[in-house]
């Protein structure tokens, strides 16, 4: 399962120049059962087989040689459960070769260029968050972790009952002494509880806690969590806790889409509002570079799936969105050609900033792009 630390990875990565293959597959099955990646890779390795000649940025053996690995690693590492998959590798030699598999989809893609393309893959990393999912009632406890709609792991713990005094036979209580036994034995359960449910973050870090359960269990038990658990619940919900997991993941789902819609638009309303008041923000894709390449960038909010032609300068590698002819800071010659969108996730990445993506025509208004600022 791919993580954040393999994101970091590869956009630090530095090839000196050398050229990348980055192939993006959608592994998906179609109603007719079959996946289609083959028909993709084999139209692109046709279009290079084309080719003329060794041309400079696109040499044909070294494009027939990555392509042979990445059907190599799918022949042999591709596990069916996955519907997505990145490769990257080098275009001339086997010394860089990197591969992820994930259940979730991806557009078919291959981009030759010096960096590794990481759009597409940061798109999957920053659109779903790890779960910590507790389900909890008066005498069980179960805490799923779920990453990318896949249960990842599972702590199932029983509270255990306060002992009956020696001597005192079934029935021997009276009903009111009754009652608070069984409080008592709850409150108990539910501290065990939250501290396994501790234990079990400081082991997972999920990003959030979803809490599920009867309305009474789970607003009883959240009193019995430390404030920074508290603090860390996106959402409860009314599921049996002895569902099983297939059944949990598919309720999560919908409400887990809801909450991300929920929290784009109002992302989008405060980047649009902060724009009409020209205050820490930016619109469109000149500025917004800009501001990236200052350092100047808390989050960047991006439409998914953009390609965007731009330049970049050849001496000092400032990147611009259009119509600038020559570096305004040295002199030199633009490169043309520079897909612009990827470039401002690749940068922000690096950079340290947030990078949320959000819906096609989502931004229309502001061009597809912006960023709130730290200052």
């Amino acid at each position: 399962m791919i993580s954040r630390q393999d994101l970091e990875r590869i956009v630090s990565y530095n090839g000196d120049g050398d050229l990348i293959v980055s192939v993006f597959l959608d592994m998906s099955v179609d109603g007719d059962n079959k996946r289609n990646h083959q028909l993709f890779l084999s139209q692109r390795r046709a279009q290079f087989d084309e080719l003329e000649s060794e041309r400079p940025g696109h040499p044909r053996q070294g494009i027939g040689e990555a392509l042979e690995r990445v059907e190599s690693w799918l022949a042999e590492e591709y596990d069916e459960a996955n519907r997505g998959v990145v490769i990257y590798a080098s275009l001339v030699g086997d010394w860089f070769f990197e591969a992820f598999q994930f259940p979730v989809a991806v557009e078919n893609r291959l981009v030759i260029s010096e960096h590794p393309v990481v759009g597409p893959l940061a798109q999957v990393l920053e659109s779903y968050d790890h779960h910590g999912v507790v389900l909890v009632d008066r005498e069980h406890v179960r805490i799923l972790s779920v990453y990318l709609g896949t249960p990842l792991d599972e702590v199932v713990r029983k509270g255990d009952p306060i002992p009956t005094r020696y001597g005192v036979q079934a029935g021997g209580y009276s009903q009111s002494r009754y009652q608070r036994r069984k409080v008592e034995e709850v409150n108990r359960s539910f501290r065990e509880f939250a501290d396994e449910v501790e234990k079990f973050v400081g082991k997972h870090q999920p990003d959030d806690l979803i809490l599920l359960g009867t309305e009474e269990n789970v607003g009883h038990f959240r009193e019995f969590l430390p404030e920074a658990l508290q603090l860390m619940i996106l959402m409860t919900g009314s599921v049996p806790v002895d569902e099983s997991v297939s059944q949990v993941v598919a309720w999560l789902e919908p409400h887990i889409e809801a909450e991300r819609d929920r929290e784009a638009h109002q992302l989008i309303q405060t980047l649009r509002e902060r724009v009409e008041q020209d205050y820490l923000a930016t619109a469109g894709y000149a500025r917004t570079l800009m501001a990236i390449q200052e350092g100047k960038v808390d989050t960047l909010v991006i439409e998914r799936n953009q390609e965007r032609l731009g330049a970049r300068c050849e001496q000092c590698g400032f990147v611009f969105a259009s119509g600038v002819d020559r570096c305004p800071f040295d002199g030199a010659v633009l490169m043309a050609g520079v897909d612009v969108a990827e470039e401002a996730v690749r940068l922000a990445e690096v950079r340290g900033a947030e990078v949320e993506f959000v819906d096609a025509g989502e931004m229309e208004d502001l061009a597809g792009i912006g960023a709130l600022l730290r200052f």
